[in-house]
């Protein structure tokens, strides 16, 4: 059994997978076709096997009914898809990209991996960071832990100076932006302030760049009202061209794209110019973004100053974002390497766990490996520190459901954990009381904000567990208490108890759709499929 943890970076468009190499440093795995990364994408074949990556990315585009990509988006829904008669979850096709990637990286290091962190977006709440976990178990790994995806690129640049710099990371993916605040140096990660949306990312530049070249073909070829982008044929191939034209766009003024439809032919070029003219609203809202996330980490620290402003994600290779950052923000942002950075902050995290040197929980760590043992030596990995704590903040808020008087059927959210609080916190004891006379249960139920904003409207949050409190009858207003804890993982426990009666239900908070039945069905569906590259 290998000792080592892997780090994987699960993409919305590209995956990858890193390991802490003899030399002790961080190192992508290249996949059996060479590439550092394998794109995130699913095709099921007629019969019975399933191939995942570059193979599946091209077969999609003459079958999209029979594959899937941007699955991500779907992580912690209940948003099963049917492909060949049989029916999937989110979890259950990220776990065969999951599967692919592990066994491509087994082949070429012939190792045999089964200690993984998986990265997630930094604005994930519960629901999807748990669905991300059980899509490591479905696959067959033993998840050591979850890190945002701005935590592990701080860690891929070197964390080791004991001077303490605070950095902005902007990460553009192909499916998710996120941007977090946090101060870094001598072995120490603390997060201030995070924000995002988990539905914009470079999938969005590419639609906007297909509607782009779609329009300016219908102009071209006289089409007039007869739309290409309903046929399949066409909207398939231009999807896959509109990749490699972005990329053109990245290098040069202008590409061309050749555009077919019915006895249409022609060759459409598009200008550096209009591609940020069609996509200046995307790049407006990850910058309102970045104005939020600065107000709440100035809030929180009025002294604060970004030293280094972090390009990371593939999607902010595009010229367009480094010029509007320092348009509209006045920064100078620095390049990583944009899509590698995470994985290899995911394979530095890991090791640090299986090196006994990580700390999570707020406390610092003696960075020794056991009883009597010596404190652990400077890991190079590590930039020289010879250990890391991390402290971060939770993304979204949590409340607790109430009600202002027995006639009230709808209730409110009570927000007692907000967006950006530091983890891990314990509440004070929160002071409640029964509604009626003669009550004999209390129902506790706890919820996440779902929006982008707090909202006191129990419908627009998403309820993650509940459990009823049985006490003898009680009177009116007799008093109940809630004890409200989040640990540094990101676990809610709660605890509600009638203090007259000394009984009490205790409830931990760390949720997905999926019960434990069907991780463990999702697991056999899944080892019964073949896999391929």
């Amino acid at each position: 059994m290998s000792e080592k943890v892997y780090g994987i970076d699960l993409g919305t468009t590209y995956s990858a997978i890193a390991r802490i190499n003899d030399l002790d440093q961080a190192e992508i795995i290249r996949n059996t076709e060479g590439d550092f990364t394998t794109p995130s994408v699913a095709y099921f074949e007629e019969s019975g096997n399933v191939v995942v990556g570059k193979q599946a990315k091209q077969v999609l585009v003459a079958d999209p009914d029979n594959g899937v990509a941007l699955i991500k988006r779907h992580m912690g829904t209940l948003n099963p898809l049917e492909f060949r008669g049989t029916a999937y979850t989110p979890e259950s096709i990220s776990a065969l990209i999951l599967r692919e990637i592990v066994n491509a990286a087994n082949i070429e290091t012939g190792d045999s991996i089964e200690k993984v962190v998986i990265t997630v977006p930094a604005y994930f709440g519960i629901q999807e960071r748990e669905a991300t976990k059980q899509a490591g178990d479905i696959a067959g790994l033993e998840v050591v832990g979850i890190v945002t995806e701005p935590v592990a690129a701080a860690l891929s640049i070197g964390i080791g100076s004991q001077d303490t710099q605070q950095l902005f990371i902007y990460d553009l993916g192909g499916g998710t932006f996120d941007t977090t605040i946090m101060k870094v140096g001598g072995g120490k990660v603390e997060v201030i302030a995070v924000d995002g949306n988990r539905m914009l990312g470079g999938a969005d530049w590419d639609q906007a760049l297909i509607d782009l070249i779609s329009e300016k073909f219908i102009q071209q070829a006289g089409l007039g009202d007869d739309d290409p982008r309903y046929d399949e044929g066409f909207l398939g191939e231009l999807r896959r061209d509109s990749e490699q034209t972005k990329q053109s766009l990245t290098k040069r003024d202008s590409a061309t794209v050749r555009c077919r439809y019915n006895n249409s032919d022609e060759q459409v070029t598009v200008t550096r110019a209009e591609f940020e003219a069609a996509t200046k609203h995307l790049v407006d809202q990850t910058i309102e973004i970045c104005r939020r996330a600065t107000a709440l980490a100035e809030a929180k620290d009025p002294q604060l100053k970004v030293d280094k402003f972090l390009l990371v994600g593939g999607s902010s290779r595009m010229p367009m974002i480094a010029e509007a950052l320092k348009a509209q923000l006045g920064l100078d942002p620095i390049p990583t390497d944009y899509d590698l950075a995470v994985a290899k902050g995911a394979a530095i995290y890991g090791q640090t766990a299986v090196d006994e040197v990580l700390s999570t929980d707020g406390e610092a760590t003696g960075g020794s490996t056991g009883a009597g043992a010596e404190p652990a030596a400077p890991k190079l990995y590590l930039g020289g520190a010879s250990t890391l704590q991390v402290s971060n903040v939770i993304s979204k808020a949590l409340g607790v459901h109430f009600f202002r008087d027995e006639n009230d059927a709808v209730g409110y959210i009570n927000f007692i954990a907000h967006s950006n609080d530091s983890i891990p916190m314990v509440s004070a004891t929160i002071d409640a009381a029964t509604m009626s006379d003669n009550q004999t249960a209390v129902d506790l139920a706890i919820y996440e904000q779902r929006g982008e904003r707090e909202s006191e409207d129990p419908g627009s949050n998403e309820m993650l567990k509940s459990v009823a409190l049985t006490v003898p009858a009680l009177p009116k207003n007799s008093p109940i208490a809630i004890d409200f804890t989040v640990t540094a993982e990101g676990l809610v426990r709660c605890k509600i108890s009638d203090p007259a009666s000394g009984k009490y239900e205790e409830i931990e908070v760390q949720t997905s759709v999926l019960s434990t039945e069907a991780v463990a069905a999702a697991k056999t569906q899944i080892s019964g499929l073949t896999l391929r590259s």
